[in-house]
């Protein structure tokens, strides 16, 4: 088979849900966008935020004060990019579609929340990704399923595999920062577990 027909299989497949356009989601939204040669077909955003002023990395992305969260990535990737301006919780879960669900979800107590869309998820065939801790000055990141995490994941009290979590592991109560390699580090590993779970489905047949 030539060089040609090889790149012609090697479209984007797949859609994915990023629940949360904040610091992480935007990081995992442009990186996953930004894979070629295979990849995600279509990304669903939702985060019903504006973006402020500290919000530093949706405006060295060309972001606009002011300006919806969604719709300044629907501006970036009109043809790749369904965008909604909402928040998801226990009564709107039927928004989220696709193969993939990556939660980036932030602020407050998102156990609940996260419980919920996970359940929902594995009801529909949805695999779901998430965080398990985002501070520490220089922490390793790490993967693992959700049953077995020893950071903040452990209070979803899940008791099945299945949900897979990325982060450090720290609490906010270890007065840590969150910086900005940490969310790319995490964002990183996000779309490639992703992207782990779409190639098994999609091409490795």
């Amino acid at each position: 088979m030539n060089v040609e027909n090889l790149e012609r299989m090697l479209i984007p497949k797949g859609e994915v849900s990023v629940i949360g356009c904040g610091r992480l989601g935007v990081r995992v939204i442009f990186d996953l966008l930004e894979v070629h040669r295979g990849g995600v077909k279509k990304v669903y955003v939702f985060d019903n935020a504006k973006i402020e002023e500290n919000d530093i990395i949706h405006r060295k992305l060309g972001g606009n004060v002011g300006e919806y969260k969604v719709d300044f990535i629907k501006r970036f990737f009109k043809d790749r990019v369904e965008s909604y301006k909402v928040n998801i919780n226990k009564d709107n879960l039927n928004l989220i579609r696709g193969d993939i669900a990556i939660i980036c979800i932030a602020g407050g107590d998102t156990i609940p929340t996260t419980k919920a869309i996970i359940e929902y998820c594995k009801s529909i065939g949805i695999k779901t990704i998430g965080t398990n801790g985002v501070f520490g000055i220089d922490e390793k990141v790490k993967v693992c399923d959700a049953k077995y995490a020893k950071g903040p994941a452990k209070f979803l009290n899940l008791s099945e595999e299945g949900h897979i979590v990325v982060g450090t592991e720290k609490f906010i109560k270890d007065f840590e920062p969150i910086t900005p390699y940490t969310l790319d580090e995490i964002a990183k590993r996000m779309v490639i577990e992703c992207l782990r779970i779409l190639w098994k489905k999609y091409y490795s047949k």
